[in-house]
């Protein structure tokens, strides 16, 4: 693999990545704001304060990208590891 190739694939990681965590964020942001529309009660006793939707917006937006990065990660991780298994069959075979 040449290092023009590598770069690309670093930095198609890095977009999935950051489009995957804003997705996931946009998703927590919803549920946050659907959470509080549903049950205001809920959420007046969650944080102590007399939050609105655009507080559980906000909340969930910051979960969602706390999971949506946690989760590209770990997607990340399992490329790797399953690269460099590929890289020793492949050296193992010549």
């Amino acid at each position: 693999m040449d290092i023009e190739n590598a770069v690309k694939t670093a930095f198609g990681f890095f977009v999935m990545i950051l489009i995957g965590t804003l997705v996931a964020a946009v998703v927590g942001g919803v549920f946050g704001a659907v959470v509080a529309l549903i049950s205001p009660e809920f959420v007046r006793s969650l944080f102590g304060i007399d939050a609105g939707v655009r507080y559980a917006l906000a909340v969930g937006m910051i979960g969602g990208v706390f999971i949506g990065a946690a989760v590209s990660c770990g997607a990340c991780f399992l490329s790797a590891i399953i690269k460099i298994f590929r890289i020793r069959l492949e050296h193992k075979q010549r």
